[in-house]
């Protein structure tokens, strides 16, 4: 995980879901479809795309 936050393809300083700083629907903690976690989240879908071809490509 730190080769990938060090590469800059995810972010592992997710910050708070405060209500109060939407102007919608607060987000939801999680969403596997966006490849977002509670605590960890992929930069862009590309970045996650690459890196799940490339572990294909290892197999």
């Amino acid at each position: 995980m730190n080769k990938l936050v060090n590469m800059n393809l995810i972010i592992d300083t997710i910050p708070e879901r405060d209500p109060q700083l939407w102007a919608g629907e607060t987000p939801p903690e999680k969403d596997t479809e966006l490849g977002v976690g509670r605590s960890v989240a992929w930069q862009t879908p590309l970045h996650r795309e690459a890196v799940k071809r490339a572990l294909e490509w290892v197999r």
